[in-house]
């Protein structure tokens, strides 16, 4: 197996060496209930005979509850792992510190009454020093997001020699039964993704197929799988249609020469569904001036320029033109290199980088890149305060 996070941008989709065993034989190790599993079995084979319309393709609300309950168990044995070994326990400090320090993020399953910052320095103290499987309450379960962070931190750091350590297998063994319920997840909802596919808007069609949206809408339920529980008060199929279009959503609009915001689109059909022309030339509007040409450097959005006031143009020229002047000015080299960086100014404009590049670049956690640019804006404001009110 190799420890090293692969060069797709999927963070939240933990990977591990391809099984050794089949898919057949990966289900009956879950022991799931016998009608399930029956369910999995006649599924799987109904694809393999290319049936997409197969009875079989589809959750019960008993199926529903009895996946998410052996996907929260199996998050709850992780979470143990990672407390009982100091390599383990180190990679989850490590993302707790650096990652939750500018967002507001849910670590545990159940945060109550709690603020973050109270989560999160629950979070430092209880793995901190070495946990026995049992203190670990449900509640204290990790959030995926957090689990598929610190999986994908272990294997980065982890030795070749210690992925062969009992530890380790047990660790990976729990991702990989992770990843056989998300897989049961996406057979049995094929039939949901293909009805939510097919009815996407027409502007999301232009970029895509509809094999193509079938195959993004299963990244979706793929998210939702590994995320979903009742207590979230809606049934799976609810929860995962959000994913499902989302994830349609950004991947058409993505590749675009004019990348055009997914709110925007929606609301724009909103409006146009309920005959509110008013509310729709508003959106129009708005997406006129949100809108990012992707060209040459030379020619940076001056396509638009003939929608706006010529006074207001120039306006906007100069102040981007003071931007970078406080940029180079202001900020030591490295802050304004991120800062450029990020925001793709000055010679990275029409090329923003995200802060997985960023700190790729610099060989640095994101956490560090997001405290050197939240300390460069704040500088910057107070800089740009001052200056524009003498």
């Amino acid at each position: 197996m190799t420890c090293k996070i692969p060069s797709l941008n999927i963070i939240d989709l933990p990977t591990t060496s391809s099984a050794a065993t089949s898919f057949t034989q990966q289900v009956q190790a879950l022991g799931l209930s016998a009608g399930l599993e029956a369910k999995c079995f006649a599924a799987e084979s109904v694809l393999n005979a290319d049936d997409i319309a197969g009875r079989h393709l589809y959750l019960s609300k008993n199926d529903e509850g009895e996946l998410a309950t052996e996907v929260l168990l199996q998050r709850h044995r992780f979470t143990q792992l990672v407390a009982q070994h100091c390599l383990f326990r180190q990679a989850a400090l490590t993302i707790i510190q650096n990652i939750y320090l500018s967002k507001d993020r849910k670590i545990f399953f159940s945060r109550a009454d709690r603020t973050s910052e109270a989560e999160r320095q629950e979070a430092l103290q209880l793995f901190s020093q070495p946990t026995m499987s049992a203190s670990i309450p449900l509640a204290k379960t990790f959030q995926h997001l957090v689990l598929a962070r610190v999986w994908a931190r272990i294997i980065y750091k982890a030795d070749p020699s210690f992925t062969h350590r009992p530890e380790f297998r047990q660790l990976q063994a729990v991702i990989e039964r992770l990843n056989t319920l998300r897989n049961i997840y996406m057979l049995l909802t094929t039939g949901l993704v293909r009805k939510i596919t097919s009815q996407i808007s027409n502007t999301y069609k232009h970029s895509i197929t509809a094999e193509d949206a079938h195959q993004i809408g299963s990244f979706g339920v793929a998210r939702a799988a590994y995320r979903y529980h009742p207590s979230m008060g809606s049934r799976f199929s609810t929860y995962a249609s959000f994913w499902i279009l989302r994830e349609v959503q950004l991947q058409s609009l993505n590749g675009r020469l004019i990348r055009v915001p997914a709110t925007i689109i929606e609301e724009i059909s909103r409006s146009a569904r309920k005959g509110d022309t008013v509310a729709e030339n508003a959106a129009v509007t708005t997406l006129m001036n949100s809108t990012v040409i992707l060209g040459e450097k030379e020619e940076p959005q001056h396509e638009y320029s003939y929608r706006q006031d010529p006074a207001k143009h120039v306006e906007q020229l100069e102040m981007h033109s003071k931007l970078l002047e406080a940029v180079d000015s202001v900020l030591p080299a490295k802050s304004a290199d991120i800062v450029k960086r990020k925001y793709g100014l000055g010679e990275y404009e029409g090329r923003a980088q995200s802060m997985v590049e960023i700190s790729r670049i610099y060989g640095v956690t994101r956490g560090s890149v997001y405290q050197l640019e939240k300390k460069a804006l704040l500088k910057l404001h107070k800089h740009l305060h001052v200056s524009l009110n003498l």
